[in-house]
């Protein structure tokens, strides 16, 4: 079974592919279609299928986005994703 069905079928309904969608970490809920919560950082790597890559440097590069955000990368936290931003000319 797919734990982040969910996830991937509001992805779908938007229209955005996942590997290409910005994101921001906040403690709460932006209450859009795209606001997702994670028990912690490695339900997130999970998420990005990042588990099975064994590089420590991902996982220190996540928890210091987190710290930096003010939040504790072993509690819960909302991942809000939006559409790519287009430069414009």
């Amino acid at each position: 079974m797919d734990n982040f069905a969910t996830i991937k079928t509001a992805f779908k309904n938007a229209g955005i592919d996942v590997k290409q969608a910005e994101y921001s970490f906040t403690a709460y809920s932006l209450n859009t279609p795209l606001s997702f919560k994670f028990t912690n950082a490695d339900e997130f790597i999970a998420f990005l299928n990042l588990d099975g890559v064994h590089d420590t440097t991902i996982t220190e590069r996540l928890h210091a986005m987190l710290t930096e955000a003010g939040l504790d990368p072993d509690r819960f936290f909302y991942v809000n994703f939006y559409k790519p931003k287009v430069a414009e000319l």
